[in-house]
């Protein structure tokens, strides 16, 4: 192994308990975490980022000079998305840069997406969708299917970690709409008119916004829909909400 920010050779491992692993190199002085390994196997101790961040990102990140927080708020986390895309950009225009990349990142720039979706793109698909990481990954765009949905999943999981304030089942649940509006409701159904949509997203999930009604549409179907619709009228509860918020948990 070499220091992932000079390249000196055997840098000092310190182990410390119930923390993970660090590397310190004598030559620099940079103080890193092991990242996934070449072939892909991750070390002992899995870096905890990895549920985040592509394996190229993490390399990345664990080569910059200030480690970063292993639970990431959202400037953070999207600073890395941006700065590290900004760098496979660079890396594929300038000699200087492809060769910081490849020592860091030890992959040639070309195997990674020009232009892959942003962070705040990913989530505001996710939001949309109810977080459905496969219907979010179809709605963005990119070539690289496979690297599309992996970006989907790292930025999903980590809706559901350290930025779960950050989605709308975090808010506090608004009081319903009350009986007489969600019969409208259920007598415009599978139709609902624009003005209508605040007022269904209240009665299913106890917000006025966050979702889109294309995305709950292709995540429960109309039928879905109209039947959490009668269970709110009969009982007030939102079983449409407590599934989004199950399967965030369950992540």
């Amino acid at each position: 192994m070499s220091c992932v920010q000079c390249g000196h050779p055997h840098p000092t491992l310190i182990r410390r308990p119930l923390r993970p692993a660090r590397y310190s190199c004598r030559s620099c002085g940079a103080l890193y975490r092991p990242g996934p390994t070449p072939d892909g196997d991750e070390p002992a101790g899995a870096d905890p980022l990895s549920a985040y961040l592509t394996e190229p990102m993490l390399r990345w990140v664990r080569a910059q000079p200030a480690i970063g927080p292993d639970a990431p708020d959202r400037e953070t986390i999207s600073r890395w998305y941006k700065e590290f895309d900004a760098f496979v950009a660079k890396a594929k225009s300038s000699a200087a840069a492809r060769a910081a990349f490849e020592q860091v990142v030890r992959l040639p720039p070309e195997r990674l997406p020009a232009k892959p979706p942003a962070f705040a793109k990913v989530c505001a698909v996710l939001h949309a969708t109810c977080y459905d990481a496969e219907l979010a990954a179809a709605r963005l765009p990119g070539a690289d299917r496979a690297y599309v949905a992996e970006r989907v999943a790292g930025v999903r999981r980590w809706l559901a970690g350290p930025g779960r304030d950050t989605t709308w089942p975090a808010a506090p649940a608004v009081p319903g709409p009350g009986a007489e509006a969600v019969r409208e409701l259920l007598s415009l159904w599978p139709d609902f008119p624009p003005e209508r949509v605040a007022t269904l997203f209240v009665a299913l999930f106890g917000v006025a916004d966050g979702p889109s009604l294309p995305g709950v549409r292709e995540r429960f179907g109309d039928d879905g829909i109209r039947e959490a619709l009668l269970a709110h009228l009969a009982t007030g509860e939102r079983p449409l909400r407590q599934a989004v918020t199950r399967a965030l948990e369950e992540t």
